[in-house]
């Protein structure tokens, strides 16, 4: 049998696997399931209709599955689904999905969201994502593999950020933001290439100085941003820059590209 808390509120109907740990002063909603080895350790609510993966820690007064921040919206579950091995720190929101939406609010496995940050309604967030203290992440917003944020970080709904970028601590980020890119600034452009990131991760030393010299002069070198962009076209098949090429070209919610206007 789980351990739950005699404090804690299960209603009829939750799943809840028989490793789970449920602290005190819990409540947990009768469509939600919560997988082998997960934690919730005191004054968590899971409610709405949420599946969540082994080995997922939430802090106190951490909310998920609450409905989206949407004028109008009903009170009906709401789908949110976890993966595996996150940690939900304190006060950390998580909002269930629009009803008419075909997918979930999604985030995959191996992610950390420090205290207070917010992940908005219809959010896709991909594998090993980081958001820092207070970072709010607006409705359809899509975080690809390995996004991280500084603290204080907002996130304009409907943004797309790519794989490995990083949003600075502070930044109001009103576009989207291409693979291995660093944004900054209120409101946020394209600084420079998230290098450190790349280097701990294994990118070695060549591939880092390739990707910082093609995303560089795509977002502030000399002529147009579409004359740079045609340019950037024309070089020899790289796998990273396909990558960031490949980004700009898919339909990414709508959002203008962050600093695209530059030059």
């Amino acid at each position: 049998m789980a351990q739950i808390h005699p404090t804690a509120l299960i209603e009829d109907g939750a799943q809840i696997a028989e490793t789970a740990e449920i602290g005190p002063f819990c409540m947990v909603g009768p469509q939600v399931t919560i997988g082998a080895n997960t934690k919730l350790r005191a004054n968590v609510i899971v409610t709405g209709d949420t599946t969540i993966g082994a080995d997922c820690e939430f802090f106190p007064f951490s909310v998920i599955g609450e409905r989206g921040q949407i004028l109008g919206n009903k009170d009906v579950p709401h789908r949110v689904e976890i993966g595996d091995r996150n940690v939900f720190r304190e006060h950390v929101t998580v909002h269930g999905a629009s009803p008419d939406k075909s997918h979930p609010t999604r985030i995959g496995n191996d992610c950390y969201f420090m205290a207070t940050s917010h992940i908005g309604h219809d959010c896709l967030i991909s594998d090993k994502c980081v958001l820092a203290n207070n970072t709010a992440i607006g409705g359809e917003t899509h975080l690809g593999f390995q996004v991280w944020t500084g603290g204080g970080a907002l996130i304009h709904q409907k943004s797309w950020i790519g794989d490995h970028a990083f949003v600075a601590g502070g930044a109001v980020l009103v576009g989207d933001v291409p693979p291995f890119a660093m944004a900054s600034g209120q409101p946020a452009g394209i600084a420079s290439v998230n290098m450190t990131g790349l280097q701990r991760r294994g990118f070695n030393k060549q591939d880092v100085r390739h990707i910082h010299r093609s995303v560089m002069h795509l977002f502030a070198g000399k002529g147009t941003f579409a004359e740079r962009l045609a340019a950037l076209r024309e070089k020899p098949s790289d796998p990273h820059i396909d990558a960031v090429l490949a980004f700009i070209d898919s339909e990414r919610g709508g959002r203008p590209l962050c600093g695209a206007r530059k030059g």
